[in-house]
């Protein structure tokens, strides 16, 4: 597969897989859009690699180490085929983007941290834990954005990659309030059980909306904490290259329609996943292209 092959290879699977990304992502012009989609498929594959439920936590653990180890070599500029025909264009094509973008090795394996993370029953006991599981596995691919998205003239590159980190937690932590149920068939629970104690709350009761007081304050907790991280990190759109504003206040506001939904309506939540309907996340996405979502969006 030549380079060109496999980023177009990369693109299908963002936007088969990461959907709500793939309306922002699109935004961006070549060859930044592809190379980010890059590295969503990236995540995508190391994703799947620690939620393949059917393979022991010990099989999963040894295929993300050597996941690491070839993630090492592409960013060396060294790509050696496995015969996994999916996998082997995400590395072909991370090859080609790092080539391009100064891509931080760091947030790859940061991202990888997150996911041994996943491999056994998750239950975080304060938000401090649940705040490095949101920076591993999001505030990492928010920085290697930000070394795509390049910034402007005059940005401190501190300060962004700091807001970058930022933004990366209330995306993830929207994620995490938006998979409730998913999550905790899966044995994951990402809440703090510090948080649920403290509300006289256990996981099963809010996914049961046992008690709507009790269930409403703590939801309103989670969610307000979320949207003032939004409005922490929202320097962060003066400092990314124009060129790519569009896509940063898409990918937010769209992120920010599923936060809201769930706080409109969180028992709702509690039933079936918050989201936001194509032509929601299509009209966001045309509305940023223009110039018409502000910062608050």
């Amino acid at each position: 597969m030549t380079a060109r092959g496999a980023l177009v290879a990369c693109a299908e699977i963002t936007r088969v897989e990461a959907r709500n990304f793939h309306y922002g992502l699109r935004l961006l012009p070549e060859p930044k859009r592809s190379a980010l989609y890059a590295i969503y498929a990236w995540m995508r594959v190391a994703d799947d690699v620690a939620d393949a439920a059917d393979l022991p936590c010990a099989l999963r653990a040894a295929r993300l180490d050597a996941l690491e180890a070839r993630t090492r070599a592409a960013l060396n500029g060294v790509w050696v085929p496995t015969g996994d025909a999916r996998e082997d264009a995400v590395m072909e094509a991370l090859v080609d983007t790092s080539h391009r973008y100064p891509l931080q090795a760091t947030d790859f394996f940061a991202a990888l941290e997150g996911q041994r993370m996943d491999l056994a029953q998750v239950q975080m006991e304060s938000f401090a834990q649940t705040e490095h599981y949101c920076e591993c596995v999001a505030s990492s691919v928010g920085r290697l954005c930000l070394d795509v998205w390049g910034l402007r003239e005059g940005a401190d590159g501190v300060l962004a990659r700091e807001a970058s980190s930022v933004r990366g937690v209330a995306f993830q932590l929207t994620n995490i309030l938006r998979d409730l149920r998913e999550d905790f068939a899966r044995g994951r629970v990402y809440l703090p059980k510090q948080e649920f104690a403290s509300h006289g709350l256990t996981i099963e009761e809010l996914l049961a909306w046992k008690d709507d007081a009790l269930c409403a304050r703590f939801m309103h907790l989670q969610c307000s904490r979320a949207e003032r991280l939004f409005a922490q990190s929202a320097v962060l759109d003066a400092m990314v290259s124009s060129d790519a504003v569009p896509t940063i206040r898409a990918l937010t506001a769209i992120y920010r329609g599923i936060l809201r939904a769930i706080a409109r309506d969180p028992r709702a939540a509690m039933v079936r996943r918050a989201r936001l309907t194509p032509m929601q996340k299509s009209w966001i996405a045309l509305r940023a292209r223009f110039g018409l979502l502000g910062v608050s969006s």
